[in-house]
C-alpha cells in the first residue's frame, strides 16, 4: 500500500467518526425526548457526554492497542486547541459577554485544577495510572451530578417540564435537534418507522465511530512513523483537530447566531470532559506513560494549563465582556504550541530546551 494512502485512510476515518457522532448523538437525544426528559437537564448530561464521544472513542481505542501515547496527546492536544484556536476566535469576532461569572469561575479553576492534578501525577509518578483514571472517573461523576443539580434548580417551580408543553408546531427552534415532531398528535413522533430509523442511526453511528476510531489511530501512527515525529504529535495536532471539529462548527454556530457566550461555555466544559472522561476512562484501560517522553511535563501540559489559564483569567478579570485582544493572544500562544510540536528538536533555540 503506496503511502498516500495512509493519508486518506485518516481522513476517511476522521470522516466517519464526525458523521457517526453526530448520527448517534440525534439518536441518544431523541431517545431521552421520548421518555420526556426535559431539555434543561439532557443539555447539562446527555449532550455533554455526548459531545465529547469523538475524543473519548478515539483515545479509548488507542489506550486499547497500548497507544496510549495518541490517547494522552489527543485529549490534551483538543483541549489545547478549544482553548487557543476556536476560543480564540470567539472572542476575536464576537467579544462574548459572560452572562454568569460565578459559575464560569467555577468551571474553570476546577478545569486548572484537574490539569495541574495531571501535570503532578506526571511528574512525580512518570505515568498516569488507573488509580488517577479512577479519580478522574469519580470527578466525571462528580461534575455530571452538579450539572444536574444546576440545571434542576433553574427549573421553574410549578411547572410541567414535559415533550408536550416544550414543543410547539409553529416554534421548530423549542424541539431539540434530533427529535421528531409530529404535528397530528402535537407530541415526539414514536412511530414505527421513525423507530426503526433512529435505532439505524444509533446503531450505524457507533459502528462508524469505532470504526473511524481505529483508522484514525493506526494511520496516524503510520503517518508518524513516515514523517518521522513521535505519534504523540500526530495526536496532539491533526488528531485532536479532527475531534474537535463538533466544538468547532459549534463556535462557528454561536458567532452566526449572536450567542457566543455559549460557544465560550461549551469549550470549558469541553475541556473539562477531556480531562475526566477522555483521559480518565483511557488511563483506566491502561496506564498512561509518561516518562518515556519528557517534552510532555516540561511542554505540552505546561502549554495547555497556560492556554487554559489565560482563558479562564481573562473571563475572571473582564468587566463584562471578554476583548480582541484576549483572542489574538490564545491564537499567538496557540500558534507557539503548533509550531513547536511540528518542528520539534529543529526549533531553533527553544527547540533543544524542551525536546530533549
Amino acid at each position: 500500500m503506496g503511502q498516500w494512502m495512509y493519508f486518506l485512510l485518516f481522513i476517511l476515518g476522521l470522516a466517519m467518526i464526525i458523521k457517526g457522532s453526530d448520527w448517534f448523538i440525534d439518536s441518544v437525544i431523541w431517545v431521552a425526548t421520548v421518555f420526556k426528559i426535559p431539555y434543561i437537564i439532557i443539555g447539562a448530561t446527555i449532550v455533554s457526554i455526548c459531545t465529547t464521544m469523538p475524543e473519548t472513542f478515539v483515545s479509548l481505542t488507542a489506550s486499547i492497542k497500548g497507544e496510549t501515547d495518541v490517547a494522552f496527546g489527543n485529549a490534551l492536544g483538543s483541549i489545547a486547541l478549544n482553548t487557543g484556536i476556536i476560543m480564540g476566535i470567539i472572542l476575536l469576532f464576537a467579544k462574548p459577554a459572560i452572562e454568569n461569572k460565578s459559575a464560569f469561575k467555577r468551571n474553570g479553576m476546577f478545569l486548572i485544577a484537574l490539569l495541574i492534578l495531571c501535570f503532578f501525577a506526571s511528574l512525580f509518578f512518570g505515568e498516569i495510572g488507573r488509580t488517577m483514571g479512577l479519580v478522574y472517573v469519580g470527578l466525571l461523576i462528580y461534575y455530571l451530578f452538579s450539572n444536574y443539580r444546576q440545571a434542576k434548580s433553574l427549573m421553574r417551580p410549578n411547572v410541567e417540564y414535559d415533550v408536550e408543553e416544550r414543543l410547539n408546531p409553529e416554534d421548530t427552534q423549542t424541539i431539540a435537534e434530533g427529535a421528531v415532531y409530529d404535528k397530528d398528535e402535537g407530541d415526539i413522533d414514536i412511530s414505527r418507522n421513525v423507530i426503526i430509523k433512529k435505532s439505524a442511526y444509533f446503531i450505524v453511528g457507533i459502528a462508524a465511530v469505532i470504526v473511524g476510531s481505529g483508522l484514525l489511530v493506526d494511520n496516524g501512527i503510520r503517518i508518524a512513523e513516515i514523517l518521522g515525529v513521535p505519534s504523540i504529535v500526530i495526536a496532539i495536532t491533526f488528531t485532536a483537530l479532527g475531534t474537535s471539529l463538533p466544538e468547532l462548527v459549534t463556535a462557528i454556530t454561536s458567532i452566526r447566531k449572536k450567542v457566543s457566550n455559549l460557544g465560550v461555555g461549551n469549550i470549558i466544559g469541553a475541556n473539562i470532559l477531556n480531562v475526566v472522561q477522555v483521559i480518565g476512562i483511557s488511563a483506566l484501560v491502561n496506564p498512561i506513560s509518561i516518562a518515556h517522553d519528557p517534552t510532555i511535563v516540561s511542554f505540552q501540559i505546561p502549554m495547555a494549563i497556560l492556554l487554559v489559564c489565560l482563558a479562564v483569567f481573562f473571563g475572571i478579570f473582564s468587566k463584562r465582556n471578554f476583548q480582541r485582544w484576549q483572542g489574538l493572544v490564545l491564537l499567538a500562544v496557540y500558534s507557539i504550541f503548533l509550531v513547536f510540536n511540528l518542528l520539534r528538536e529543529n526549533t531553533p533555540f527553544l527547540g533543544p530546551i524542551f525536546f530533549q
